[in-house]
């Protein structure tokens, strides 16, 4: 413990020096907590491409459709410039209330549509009811999939859209380049982009404003907006590299040192949970333990915050692929709510994947304030309300095996390895098992998915529901 104190304060110093010299990490999106909103991102995007909006986008409509040219194969595609642009929308009204993240009007009656998945699920026949609302655009026009160009812009470089999105009720299917409907008619040209491409763009527009303000073509008066430009645009990538990309190299030293080990997390836990009495710090100077436990408090939010998103992208690498638990194969998810209390991610059986207007899944939860709380639940996620599946779920509150009802959910937080009467008791667990956590969940999801009334619900379930898989 005297050693990992001396090196703290040590790190410490340089990071309060190199602070002092200008060294900032502040981001004006992550001020505002946007960085992990979808439609946030889909707006920011669109607005840069829009050309009417007359403030240089037209240099950056023409970067990024440069750059499309050169990834998709559909010709009345390649060669486009901001003049070519009709109108930019966000969310465009479709039907039902579906809405296109982003709808870019061409004209000639020519599309292209941007589906963001950043980090929502795919939902029942997207895809398919976007194209198909375009069509009826030039219904009349042969050949009018030659005018539709559909990209599914992801923040994995690997994923496609599911056939959940895409429709496996007479649905469409992807073939290469090209979209087909379910009679093998060429419905759309398709491309997958994902967040890398979209930093490239935005580094290249970078380029093209820092260039401008080089070769002294922006008049004097106007210099500083143009690097107003240059810093927001900056600011966006940066925000793609800490948060999308996984490119990020934190220069917070201080708080690198507190978590770049296990041993380091378990020091940082013991300053936090402890006072001096504590017989780890009997060797330690009196003044640097006090200023080792300052910092440490000063940091320690953004430790809890930290550790738990790099549990939930832990969670999301493993169940991206399949994982079988309890001999059946599941799938998971984080899903993009706006949770005060709580963080969540869902896990659903992978016979769900498909087009499915119910499916089971099971929730993980936590109390964000003081991770003091930690639970999985068991339910029923239905497109449209529809009382009769709730007699999946039984009458009685408590169960022996410490199941607890609530509606139409089983919950479960009975786990002995948590001490849900003391703060941070997540956080905690997390330290403890920093470098094996996920080994360590699946004990706790296994236990969980093991529990009889689970089991008994989940059959029941998956025989209704799925009677042929």
């Amino acid at each position: 413990m005297k050693n990992f104190i001396e090196e703290l304060l040590r790190v410490n110093d340089k990071f309060e020096e190199n602070t002092k010299k200008g060294m900032s990490d502040i981001n004006i999106f992550e001020a505002l907590g946007v960085e992990y909103k979808e439609n946030y991102h889909s707006k920011f995007i669109a607005y840069l491409i829009n050309p009417h909006d007359d403030h240089y986008q037209e240099l950056f409509a023409n970067e990024f459709l440069k750059k499309l040219g050169r990834y998709t194969k559909a010709g009345k595609f390649k060669n486009l410039t901001a003049h070519d642009i009709e109108r930019v929308e966000t969310e465009a009204c479709v039907k039902d209330n579906r809405r296109i993240d982003i709808l870019i009007s061409l004209k000639d009656k020519r599309y292209i549509i941007i589906e963001n998945k950043l980090y929502a699920k795919d939902q029942p026949n997207q895809l398919k009811d976007y194209i198909k609302y375009i069509r009826e655009k030039g219904k009349n026009i042969d050949d009018f999939h030659e005018n539709i160009l559909t990209i599914y812009l992801h923040k994995n470089e690997e994923a496609e859209p599911s056939k959940y999105s895409l429709g496996t009720r007479n649905g469409f299917k992807i073939n290469d380049d090209l979209i087909y409907d379910g009679y093998d008619k060429k419905m759309s040209y398709y491309l997958k982009l994902d967040y890398k491409w979209i930093k490239e763009w935005i580094n290249a527009c970078i380029g093209v404003c820092e260039n401008k303000v080089k070769n002294n073509e922006i008049d004097k008066k106007f210099k500083n907006d143009m690097q107003n430009v240059i810093f927001t645009l900056n600011q966006y990538k940066n925000i793609l590299e800490w948060y999308v990309t996984d490119e990020y190299v934190a220069r917070d030293y201080v708080l690198n040192f507190l978590k770049e080990s296990k041993e380091n997390l378990k020091n940082t836990k013991a300053l936090y949970r402890y006072t001096k009495n504590k017989s780890d710090f009997k060797d330690v100077d009196n003044d640097k333990y006090k200023k080792a436990k300052e910092i440490v408090r000063e940091k320690w939010d953004e430790i809890c915050e930290e550790l738990v998103n790099d549990f939930f992208n832990e969670l999301e690498k493993e169940f991206e692929k399949e994982r079988t638990i309890c001999d059946e194969k599941w799938f998971g998810y984080k899903l993009d709510e706006k949770r005060v209390n709580y963080d969540w991610f869902d896990f659903y059986p992978k016979i769900y994947e498909d087009d499915n207007d119910v499916w089971p899944s099971v929730g993980v939860f936590f109390g964000k304030g003081d991770y003091d709380n930690f639970g999985l639940t068991f339910k029923i996620n239905c497109n449209e309300e529809d009382e009769k599946y709730k007699e999946f779920f039984q009458n009685s509150n408590i169960r022996n095996d410490n199941i607890r009802r609530s509606g139409d959910h089983y919950y479960y937080d009975e786990f002995k390895i948590f001490n849900f009467k003391e703060k941070y008791a997540f956080v905690y667990w997390l330290i403890n098992n920093h470098g094996n956590w996920m080994v360590e969940f699946s004990k706790i999801l296994r236990e969980f998915l093991d529990k009889n009334t689970i089991k008994d619900v989940l059959k029941k379930i998956n025989n209704e529901l799925k009677p042929n898989k």
